[in-house]
């Protein structure tokens, strides 16, 4: 039986993996509309992705770095902003007009807000600095070796952003009362964040570290993780993710669980969230941010079950109508449904097409240069294709890398085999088609281009044993 065990990282950890979200309409009559515009001197991206109360809007930045985003929002809100590698968060309230300027090439020194809620969205910006020059992914932080240094390194992360707070809300108390209330819970967030992408994989091979355990108990005990208010903190949604991964995963080794799809993966995920969210508003915010979650990674197919409990507590007829809709368009991925016809070009210009490999069957790995998930795929998936060469499939690589430069680098460097693709971006057929939103994705494909599974087993995992069981391989 195939084991599935997922550890879900905290947002600033894998955000570079997910991919571009649709664009939602807004109307500009709205008394709770917000507005915020931007400038970013010598700007090489064309867009920059806003993420507000579950919902992330697409906005188009012109060839002068300008942009203009309109949200909806009623209450005080977080909002992150992530232009390619530049990121910063922004405190809004209804009718807000904001403004901000950088410049892309040292964005965190030259970021700076004018407009509403100005002091606190200048104060946002220092800690995204101070985020920034943490060196989060580094083997001295979140990859370290050794617990003390991490430890070091988070103590050191926290003790700043902790006195900037201090230095803040010594000034603007009086202005910003909620916000720096939000702000101290969001730090703990934070911090039981960072200390839960660094310990889980520790904890799932039994090294229990008594300092952390007790640091990371005493942190959950202080965050009231019931409270309605919580909830549109831009640390809630990681926590929650890495928190339920985690006691899970305790779960799943006390008791030597394996799971044998992700349905049954998914009805354990869904009761420890379940055990955790008692109050009412907060439960249906979690289920529905986590059946978008477990739609987009597991299909739609995985959480049939748990969408008719959410249909039971939902209040939000919105939400209700957006998940009907993608349930609907999920039904065209299931098996026996043809795939759309691709064409992408490989390094030489040449384009290859799905139609091209009638009679084989295809997987596909849907991948990109800056994605470590990818990356860390490419040696099972070059085993792969040595146990099948001269068998009737073809094992496709297709990139949705936007610079051509990074893909061809990544096959040079890492000296990849077989058809490689490029589909230049998220927009295309392909990925429109199996409503790609993260990577890496595998799609299995029969004779006839039909569809197998929309969301394959993954080189690491039990793929092998799939294959060898189609008829006439």
């Amino acid at each position: 039986m195939k084991k599935i065990w997922v550890i879900i990282l905290a947002a600033f950890v894998i955000a570079a993996c997910n991919s571009k979200p649709k664009e939602h309409e807004k109307s500009e009559d709205n008394q709770n509309l917000t507005i915020i515009t931007g400038k970013i001197e010598n700007n090489t991206e064309p867009f920059a992705y806003l993420t507000y109360n579950s919902v992330t809007d697409t906005v188009k930045i012109d060839e002068n770095g300008q942009f203009t985003a309109k949200i909806m929002i009623s209450n005080p809100t977080g909002i992150s902003l992530v232009s390619g590698r530049n990121y910063t968060r922004i405190y809004a309230l209804p009718q807000s007009k904001i403004n901000f300027s950088a410049n892309a090439t040292n964005f965190f020194n030259t970021l700076s807000f004018t407009g509403n809620e100005e002091e606190a969205n200048n104060f946002l910006a220092l800690q995204s600095k101070i985020m920034q020059n943490a060196g989060l992914n580094t083997e001295s932080f979140l990859y370290a070796s050794d617990y003390k240094m991490f430890l070091s390194s988070l103590n050191g992360l926290m003790d700043k952003l902790k006195q900037q707070l201090d230095e803040f809300a010594t000034e603007n108390t009086e202005k910003y009362p909620d916000f720096v209330i939000l702000e101290t819970e969001r730090l703990k967030m934070l911090e039981a964040s960072l200390i839960l992408t660094y310990y889980t994989p520790l904890a799932n091979s039994d090294k229990i570290i008594t300092e952390i355990d007790n640091r990371l108990n005493s942190l959950i005990s202080e965050i009231d993780l019931n409270n309605p208010k919580m909830i549109n903190i831009s640390e809630f949604k990681p926590l929650v993710q890495n928190y339920i991964s985690f006691l899970l995963n305790q779960q799943i080794k006390s008791e030597k669980i394996e799971f044998s799809s992700a349905p049954q993966y998914a009805e354990y995920y869904f009761a420890k969230i379940d055990e955790v969210f008692i109050e009412n508003t907060v439960r249906e915010e979690v289920y529905y941010s986590f059946l978008k979650d477990f739609i987009a990674y597991y299909g739609a197919e995985s959480v049939v079950e748990i969408y008719s409990r959410y249909r039971d507590i939902a209040t939000n007829k919105t939400r209700l109508s957006e998940l009907e809709k993608i349930f609907s368009e999920y039904n065209k991925l299931a098996k026996g449904q043809p795939s759309a016809n691709w064409s992408f070009p490989d390094i030489n210009g040449k384009y290859y097409s799905l139609s091209d490999f009638k009679g084989k069957y295809v997987y596909i790995d849907v991948w990109a240069a800056w994605c470590g998930p990818c990356k860390r795929e490419l040696p099972f998936l070059a085993e792969l294709k040595e146990k099948f060469a001269g068998k009737n499939i073809e094992i496709i690589g297709i990139s949705v890398d936007e610079n051509r430069e990074d893909w061809i680098n990544m096959l040079q460097s890492q000296n990849m085999k077989g058809i490689q693709l490029h589909a230049g971006g998220w927009d295309n057929e392909l990925c429109n088609h199996f409503k790609i939103t993260g990577i890496p994705r595998f799609i299995l494909l029969d004779k006839e281009g039909n569809i197998i599974n929309a969301n394959a087993d993954r080189p690491s995992g039990n793929i092998e044993e799939v294959l060898n069981s189609l008829e006439g391989m």
